[in-house]
């Protein structure tokens, strides 16, 4: 049984992780295991099955990081793709029902995909479903390759032809530079790819701190920026922004104090913080406040320019919420997946399915938790304005009112076959953390100024009202 307990327990984040990494190896042997018996398939493109088999020994795949992980990843949904490919060309032209299953697959698979852009193009320039997939896969290929040579291994890419690597964000890559492997390599894009966020990647020879692209256009690859330092770990913050390298160090400045006030704060929070993020890249988009992938743990992006401290606070601990999440995730289904779109969503303020409200509760819980502490100290400590005190205090209501909503739909879920057995072990968990601070919400209503307490007071009745018109009562 999961506990409030173990929620914040080292020991139980480290076992959960420990979960991911198994999975890893277990995939990892498999495909070994499949390659290195002599497996073929004509479904591969060209070159690909023998490039795939030259890589797969590599040494450095042995050990699990997260990188590895994302790259597990890319080689699973190529595996998928090639299964839909099979299955369609072995289904009986008579069995429209399952074709058209399998097609709605393909189609979701690219529709969900960083390649779905081109995927749509190609379908509306009169391809059919199947013919567009098999275009695109190629990309998926290249990417496994071009991104293991990039981010994984040691031993250099050397040869005639490109593979198209496609930046990734979530991992810090952008129009000036791209960030390698573990240790956050830089390249400067100086001068621009013409091609980007694609890139033909030619060559890699880290020896030589080179990577080589199509009419031999040549970066060099040198120290990535220093991380913060914070006891025995490692932060590292990487530039993703119109703003570039200028602020870098004013960003770091305002990220450190924030986890300074949330170790003063919230040990527990710090520590769970440390154990799931490494690398957070600010980003200048109006309207995004923060996400990332949960093929790529540990990789936060986060908006650093339109959010002040408080909110900076907040994101940090909900971005690393979906981490920790999404760490159960990639071992163990908490959903069984359902698209219907009856439960109200205070954050969202619209209808979502159940995957919307279980992983919202989730991840707002620790605004809820860093607020209540925030609440009960001395904030005084850290000069914080009355204005920004009156909004810790509203926060702290305002997310246990959504939280609370929340219970009787996730109840309903359960009770409807929505959520797993562990999925709703795992929620209660959290749930009855969030119950602890019912008390304390009261005498902090009590206790808000007239401007919060009506922002208060619309939320209550909004949310009664809500609850009147969707989902069980």
């Amino acid at each position: 049984m999961i506990t409030p307990e173990n929620i914040f327990s080292n020991s139980f984040q480290s076992t959960i992780k420990d979960n991911v990494k198994q999975s890893y190896a277990e995939l990892l042997q498999d495909i070994r295991e499949d390659l290195n018996s002599g497996y073929t398939s004509e479904s591969f493109s060209e070159g690909f099955l023998d490039r795939l088999k030259e890589i797969i020994n590599d040494k450095a795949l042995n050990e699990y990081t997260d990188l590895n992980f994302y790259w597990s990843n890319l080689m699973e949904n190529s595996i998928y793709l090639i299964q839909l490919h099979d299955e369609l060309s072995e289904t009986n032209s008579g069995d429209q029902v399952e074709f058209n299953e399998i097609e709605d697959e393909i189609f979701n698979f690219w529709n969900d995909s960083d390649f779905a852009e081109s995927f749509l193009e190609l379908n509306s320039d009169g391809k059919s479903l199947v013919e567009s997939s098999k275009i695109l896969q190629p990309l998926i290929e290249n990417q496994i390759i071009s991104f293991f040579y990039l981010n994984i291994s040691k031993n250099p890419l050397l040869g005639e032809e490109s593979y198209i690597y496609k930046a990734t964000p979530e991992k810090g890559d952008n129009e000036q530079c791209l960030y390698l492997g573990k240790s956050n390599s830089l390249v400067r894009l100086e001068p621009a790819c013409s091609t980007f966020p694609t890139l033909p990647v030619v060559g890699v020879n880290k020896h030589e701190n080179l990577i080589f692209l199509e009419d031999d256009i040549r970066y060099i690859i040198t120290e990535g920026l220093p991380p913060i330092k914070r006891t025995d770990k490692e932060l590292h913050v990487l530039p993703n922004c119109e703003k570039g390298f200028n602020t870098i160090n004013e960003i770091k400045a305002n990220i450190n104090l924030a986890l300074d006030v949330i170790n003063d704060v919230a040990p527990n929070l710090y520590n769970t913080f440390a154990n799931f993020t490494h690398t957070i890249i600010p980003i200048d988009e109006p309207g995004i406040v923060s996400y990332s992938q949960q093929q790529l743990p540990g990789y936060s992006c986060i908006n650093i320019f339109e959010r002040d401290f408080i909110d900076l606070l907040d994101d940090l601990l909900h971005e690393n919420g979906h981490h920790y999440l999404n760490t159960f995730l990639n071992f163990e289904e908490v959903i069984n997946e359902d698209d219907d779109k009856i439960y109200y969503s205070p954050w969202r303020k619209a209808l979502r399915p159940i995957r919307g409200i279980y992983h919202a509760t989730f991840t707002f819980y620790w605004a809820l938790e860093l607020f209540a502490n925030l609440n009960k100290q001395e904030t005084q400590l850290y000069n914080f304005s009355n204005e920004q005190k009156n909004k810790i205090s509203r926060r702290f209501v305002e997310e246990y009112l959504m939280l609370e909503y929340c219970f009787t739909d996730l109840k309903h879920a359960y009770e409807n076959d929505k959520v797993t057995d562990f999925g709703n072990d795992l929620i209660n968990g959290v749930i009855k953390i969030i119950k602890s601070y019912k008390s304390d919400v009261q005498d902090t209503i009590n206790n808000l100024d007239k401007e919060n307490s009506l922002i208060v007071s619309e939320l209550i009745a909004t949310l009664k009202e809500k609850r009147q018109h969707y989902g069980p009562k």
